[in-house]
């Protein structure tokens, strides 16, 4: 049963009900799905609701299985009854578990889940499972995924809408499934019958660094715009309009104590003068003291906690960070507004009018006719810094009753970057010498999110075991760290290196492989076990250059060739340059976009097979005589 409507999540993670978290199972195949949803009108709650009934059929594929049946809800949703049979026999001390359900970054959530074991004796075992559930607002009844964790051979969703209801629907995702849609029209209800019948879908599968469900799984987009039940007029989401006042109504005096916010961002400025440095001080405090954990909390997913009381416990979700950024710069006289959008994972942007469209807030700050966008989430980016998961985004941004509609700048490559320069020179079987290495955003980023989870004592320890990438014949020596909070500052850091049996000595020639790092080496797709689209983390610019002193007597005999690849979505560079004593080596390795589709897989493996290709090319230096 798994699921089988996303709820949206807005607390800067794409929190997915249900089978998104789990891999496609082969103990059993779902041999018949069905799925069936009715708006109805509660006269005693004054609401819209919509009734739920799931029902799947699943076949073991083996003998003696127990097979882990969960169903996912929260205070919007109560789950009335759950039925459960085997081989047509109810199972015996059937009894779910109902509880909350905790994931490693939810602090506090009314996310819940029953579960239970659907134990299945024999290869062939026939298990039905059905539940009955009822939604309260037609607000979060935002998708329905034809999908499950295991393979649906036939399936059949149907919704019955009312006349006096009005819903769009969205068919995301339908190529190549062969759905059909059947509408029938019942006039004792004055209802329709929307019905969608598939056969042979794939079961959920997740991959590291894919793209979101919402780019990749057979859905509906359920958009519920009004109801006039009995002539009573009530409005959802009919417009972006809509949706923003519901939202403005959501973040109204959430503020809080005033004098509170106002004393930490006199204490936060005291001394500074200039403008851009007192923006920085309160957007960095922030970043740096406020802990970021992801709430869901039914409303309180939508609201933000006040900003003396993100302040006081010093943690908050997304939207508790926007709103104490926002607090402290107004406070001091700043143009600081709250922005809803979503990140890079949900397919979807404001065109559509739903809770579905987004999962994060951020703080945006009109200075002096520039719009700049605080996402405190980014603990080491700095101002005017974007990460690659909000790039490109639409941002819903208050502005009073009326909302204004922009867009995230797109970084440039040259925001994220690796830099190294090395100087080495041959000791016996040994490279010798001294590294510099510079990082900047994102990349910068990544190692201190790293360092700052361990103890402070530990920092040097694990950065010289990042540095050596494990390698026991790079030593690193005198290891200089630069400051790691401010994040203004470039990370840099510099240290006397040996690298141990780089040289390999024959009569008296040198063959020395220069490259230690051979970043993207072997980094190759198997089309036949990758199902999905790969996504690189962020945009990458890794800058390499080492110089190595060429010993008295000696000369380059043998230079590996040069190695230029260039595309439209990423570059690879090596060169060799031979100058008077020295030779001198570069690389370039750039992204430019983080989306690899599969299709561009095969390209892709050619162009690192080449590269690899490259670093695994000798230098020889032979005597001049």
């Amino acid at each position: 049963m798994i699921f089988k409507r996303l709820i949206a999540c807005a607390c800067c993670t794409l929190f997915t009900l249900g089978a998104f978290a789990l891999e496609g199972d082969s103990l059993v195949t779902i041999t018949a799905l069905k799925n069936e949803y009715q708006f109805k009108w509660n006269g005693q709650t004054s609401r819209v609701e919509i009734k739920e009934k799931l029902s799947n059929t699943y076949v073991s594929n083996s003998y003696g299985v127990s097979y882990p049946v969960s169903e996912f809800y929260n205070d919007n949703t109560s789950i009335d009854a759950v039925t459960c049979k085997v081989d047509g026999h109810n199972l015996r001390s059937f009894k779910p578990t109902y509880t909350y359900y905790s994931q490693d970054d939810v602090f506090y959530s009314d996310a819940k889940i029953c579960y239970f074991p659907m134990d299945m004796p024999k290869k062939g075992s026939i298990g039905t499972v059905t539940f009955e559930e009822t939604l309260n607002d037609p607000r979060y009844f935002t998708s329905i995924y034809f999908s499950d964790a295991a393979i649906v051979q036939q399936g059949e969703v149907s919704l019955k809408i009312p006349r006096w209801m009005k819903v769009d629907i969205k068919e995301m995702n339908f190529n190549s499934f062969g759905i059909k849609k059947t509408t029938e029209y019942v006039s004792g209800e004055d209802a329709d019958v929307i019905t969608y019948s598939f056969a042979n879908i794939p079961a959920m599968k997740r991959e590291a660094n894919s793209p979101g469900p919402t780019y990749i799984y057979p859905h509906l987009l359920v958009l519920c715009k009004s109801a006039a039940p009995g002539g009573k007029q009530i409005t959802y989401f009919g417009s972006l309009a809509d949706q923003y006042a519901w939202y403005r109504e959501l973040v109204k005096n959430v503020a809080g104590d005033q004098a509170v916010i106002s004393a930490k961002a006199k204490e936060l400025t005291a001394g500074l003068t200039a403008d851009m440095d007192k923006i920085k001080a309160i957007f960095y405090y922030v970043q740096d003291n406020i802990r970021y954990i992801a709430f869901e909390d039914g409303m309180a997913g939508f609201r933000p906690e006040k900003a003396d009381e993100v302040l006081r416990k010093k943690y908050g979700d997304c939207k508790g960070m926007a709103n104490l950024t926002k607090a402290l710069l107004v406070s001091q006289g700043y143009d600081a507004r709250l922005c809803w959008l979503g990140t890079k994972h949900i397919a979807y942007d404001y065109q559509t009018p739903s809770m579905a469209v987004d999962n994060h807030m951020i703080c945006a700050l009109n200075y002096k006719g520039k719009i700049y966008y605080l996402d405190a989430t980014e603990s080491y980016l700095s101002l005017n810094e974007y990460a690659e998961r909000i790039q490109g985004r639409q941002v819903l941004m208050e502005d009073g009753d009326k909302y204004i509609l922009n867009k995230i700048p797109y970084a440039p490559p040259l925001q994220n970057s690796t830099n190294q320069l090395s100087k080495l020179s041959v000791s016996g079987t040994s490279l010798v010498g001294k590294v510099n290495y510079t990082w900047k955003g994102e990349d910068k980023e990544s190692i201190l999110s790293g360092l700052n989870s361990i103890k402070h004592e530990n920092t040097d320890k694990a950065m010289v075991k990042y540095l050596a990438d494990d390698n026991n014949d790079y030593t690193i020596n005198n290891l200089k760290l630069s400051s790691t909070a401010n994040p203004d500052k470039d990370l840099t850091a510099a240290f006397d290196l040996e690298h141990k049996n780089a040289v390999n000595v024959f009569s008296k020639d040198y063959y020395i492989n220069i490259d230690s790092q051979k970043e993207l080496a072997d980094f190759t797709f198997k089309p036949a076990v990758r199902k999905l689209d790969y996504w690189f983390a962020y945009k990458m610019n890794i800058n390499s250059q080492t110089e190595l002193d060429i010993p008295a007597n000696y000369k380059a005999a043998t230079v590996p060739a040069d190695l230029n690849i260039v595309n439209p979505d990423y570059e690879f560079h090596i060169s060799y340059t031979q100058l008077p004593n020295k030779l001198v080596y570069k690389k370039k390795l750039l992204i430019k976009n983080t989306s690899l589709p599969k299709k561009r897989f095969e390209q892709w493996n050619h162009d690192v097979e080449q590269l690899s290709k490259a670093y695994n090319e000798t230098l020889i230096l032979k005597p001049t005589n």
